[in-house]
């Protein structure tokens, strides 16, 4: 699980401890986490439905603003059906459930987009960070440059 550093960065960026365990996945060129991979269940023991958090704030914010804008229901129509389904299925295989905790549909693009930059299967995701890219074309040159993928070092 996360070294001390890795939980307080984290802490930080969610502004509180983390209660469920995780590992960092995806780092940003300075080396604080940006997607991080939660456990099963949290330190009560009690299960969660999450697989992959974003926790960089600029990206969840620009997430945020997206999804208020009916981003939920605009990637819902924008993408297949079945290729969502896939996507389910495919975080299923490895979670045991579906992104963001979904049996169906699109429940939270950024547990979609965290799925993406992890390296999973998500139309959704790649629907997310391409209507990011359009409606704040700033986050390339800021928090969607230079990650780096988190190894077993961290």
């Amino acid at each position: 699980m996360a070294g001390k550093d890795d939980v307080a960065a984290v802490a930080a960026l969610i502004g509180r401890p983390p209660s469920i365990p995780f590992e960092v996945r995806l780092r940003s060129a300075s080396g604080l986490p940006c997607v991080i991979e939660l456990a099963p269940v949290d330190i009560n023991g009690f299960p969660q439905s999450n697989w992959f958090w974003l926790v960089d704030k600029e990206l969840a914010r620009a997430v945020s603003r997206l999804e208020s804008r009916g981003g939920v229901a605009n990637a819902a129509g924008a993408v297949s059906a079945d290729a969502l389904d896939l996507s389910h299925r495919s975080h299923r295989r490895t979670a045991g459930r579906g992104v963001g905790g979904a049996r169906a549909g699109v429940k939270c693009l950024h547990a979609h987009l965290a799925f993406l930059l992890a390296g999973g299967f998500s139309p959704v995701g790649v629907w997310t960070l391409y209507q990011l890219l359009l409606m704040e074309p700033s986050l390339k040159s800021t928090a969607l440059v230079n990650w780096r993928v988190a190894g077993p070092q961290g």
